[in-house]
């Protein structure tokens, strides 16, 4: 509801929301997709998982929007899709192993 409101500061506060939402999910990618992909394969792994993965989701959730919206009424519903999103990175993370004292391995 904040989004469709007459002030200006309300509609400021949305999309603060938003970029909450979306920065704990890309905040983290890069890194998490680095420390769990196998290194001799990382490059290939990275580059042909990410674009198939971009394409088939980013091509797909305009449509899963509009869908959610035409089924529930709700104009919000967008929304649940990228709190969803958040969720899923948040319990990745917490299942992740860290690397981070760990040795790089030199070729």
């Amino acid at each position: 509801m904040l989004m469709q409101h007459n002030a200006t500061t309300a509609i400021y506060l949305g999309q603060a929301g938003f970029v909450l939402a979306l920065s704990v999910q890309f905040g983290v990618q890069g890194a998490l997709m680095v420390e769990t992909t196998p290194e001799p394969i990382r490059c290939t792994a990275l580059a042909i998982g990410n674009n198939i993965a971009w394409s088939i989701l980013g091509g797909l959730t305009p449509l899963a929007a509009t869908w959610l919206i035409y089924r529930t009424g709700d104009e919000l519903s967008p929304a649940y899709l990228i709190a969803g999103a958040a969720a899923i990175t948040v319990i990745s993370l917490l299942f992740t192993k860290d690397s981070f004292k760990n040795e790089l391995r030199s070729r």
